[in-house]
């Protein structure tokens, strides 16, 4: 029976690893590219010059120069596939890739059905879905690559200067742990270790950020700032959005996941079935009972984490929110919230004591209605490319016949009621809002951008030449 278990829990990882690809291959197949990818894309046909001086531009920047790990490997990236948009989407790979160390980490110091379990849930998580959709992110894998290293070096190998050199690396690719050294400092017994791992990251990053950062980069930019902390009304409101967030945007996401079952194909409905079945499988000897109380503990282990991820928003102007890019600085809750669900909803459950057939029917629901939710997303990920095309695609038609050929030109389309009441929309998935994303969408859509200029009518209401769309329709206003 042990070996039976073990092959399950080897199919699983296996289907973990093609749903994973799966999305990676339907984002490339469609050429998703939305909000920044599309500035970074337009952006490529620039890149020219040496590698190193290359480089030393894209990290003189307000968005890179305090990033340079995860700036050097995007940077390396873009002058890689400069000559080839195609390749742009490699950044995708990144996401997996996190899964694998994840994994490693996760069975290192929880059983290898844990492992694959919470990477399972980490990858088709309902949260901080930019990270998995969008090649830009790839910061977000790099700083949870690097955050989960930083872990077992401290907890497994108690070796606490590599564990300080990878958390020192993830901050540096993007700062979503930063809160969360209060938890490497607890795994570390010593209070000597301690103190060493505490001088050497904190040090090394105070001294880049304050020191290094501002001298070497002309364009240097600091997001912290430590005043919103005291602005009582803005803590107030970032508390009711996290709680929003959790309590009811989640829940309306996964609802419209089971609405979405209706428009899958056939491919991902076997998915869909298949790897919660797995799951089933993988724990049906697993002894949740004698393991309660590790359960409890890392519950509310991740609780804590979960806060002090979300402690980053007081000291930014980011918010937390499960919707459109602006979700992307929740990759540390992203994995704290997978644990969390797990131990939560194991622990639970044997203080209802509840049987153990029981328990793992609540896990493999669980994964049903995440890979559902997963799949929902990436389908308007693709529906919101689509959107943006055919936007400017009829742009394009009613410039032709309007004859106008250059100037700036406003679009509105009633944006957010789109996003509010279009069902083809899981999380407000990002569409044409801000003008560093119109010259891409107007190159892919036959529009010069070199020659007109697309704002929306958000950005610019004084715009003197606009069109409505509205219903199919792109309609000359003024």
């Amino acid at each position: 029976m042990k070996e039976k278990r073990n092959n399950y829990q080897i199919l699983l990882n296996i289907l973990i690893i093609v749903h994973s690809l799966y999305i990676c291959l339907s984002v490339f197949k469609e050429k998703v590219l939305l909000t920044d990818d599309l500035a970074r894309v337009y952006e490529l046909k620039t890149v020219s010059g040496s590698y190193f001086s290359y480089i030393y531009s894209f990290l003189d920047s307000v968005t890179m120069a305090a990033r340079p790990v995860s700036g050097l490997v995007t940077g390396t990236l873009f002058y890689l596939v400069k000559n080839n948009e195609s390749l742009y989407f490699l950044g995708l790979l990144f996401f997996p890739l996190s899964l694998a160390v994840l994994y490693w980490v996760a069975k290192n110091i929880f059983s290898k059905e844990l492992a694959s379990l919470i990477i399972l849930l980490y990858s088709i998580s309902i949260i901080g879905t930019s990270i998995q959709f969008s090649s830009l992110m790839l910061n977000s894998n790099l700083a949870t690559i690097f955050f989960s290293l930083s872990i077992y070096f401290a907890y497994v190998r108690k070796c606490i200067v590599v564990s300080s050199i990878c958390f020192i690396a993830s901050v540096l690719s993007y700062e979503i742990f930063l809160p969360l050294i209060l938890i490497n400092l607890f795994m570390i017994k010593e209070n000597r270790k301690r103190i060493l791992f505490a001088v050497l990251t904190l040090g090394a990053i105070v001294i880049f950020r304050k020191v290094i950062q501002p001298n070497i980069f002309e364009h240097s930019y600091q997001r912290d700032n430590v005043n919103k902390v005291f602005e009582i009304k803005r803590v107030m409101f970032v508390i009711v959005l996290s709680l929003k967030m959790f309590f009811y945007d989640f829940f309306v996401g996964i609802y419209k996941g089971v609405l979405h079952l209706r428009k899958m194909n056939v491919l991902e409905l076997i998915i869909s079935v298949i790897i919660p079945f797995v799951v089933y499988k993988v724990f049906y000897n697993f002894d949740f009972k004698n393991k309660s109380h590790n359960f409890k503990k890392l519950c509310i282990f991740s609780l804590i984490s979960i806060l002090l991820g979300l402690s980053i928003f007081l000291l930014s102007s980011y918010i937390p929110t499960l919707f459109g890019f602006e979700n992307r600085n929740l990759g540390a809750i992203r994995l704290f919230y997978t644990l969390f669900i797990i131990s939560g909803v194991i622990w639970l459950s044997v203080q209802l004591k509840l049987q153990q057939k029981t328990i793992r029917i609540f896990l493999s629901a669980i994964a049903f209605l995440f890979i559902i939710t997963n799949i929902s997303v990436k389908d308007s990920w693709i529906y919101a490319t689509k959107f943006n095309n055919e936007l400017f695609g009829k742009l394009n038609t009613a410039l032709k016949e309007n004859h106008i050929e250059s100037g700036v030109i406003c679009l509105e389309y009633g944006m957010s009621e789109e996003l509010k009441s279009n069902p083809d929309f899981t999380l407000r998935e990002p569409i044409f809002y801000k003008a560093w994303e119109s010259p891409q969408l107007c190159r892919m859509n036959g529009i010069d951008p070199l020659r007109i200029r697309v704002d929306n009518i958000y950005d610019n209401p004084d715009c003197k030449v606009k069109f409505l769309y509205k219903n199919g329709k792109m309609i000359l206003t003024k």
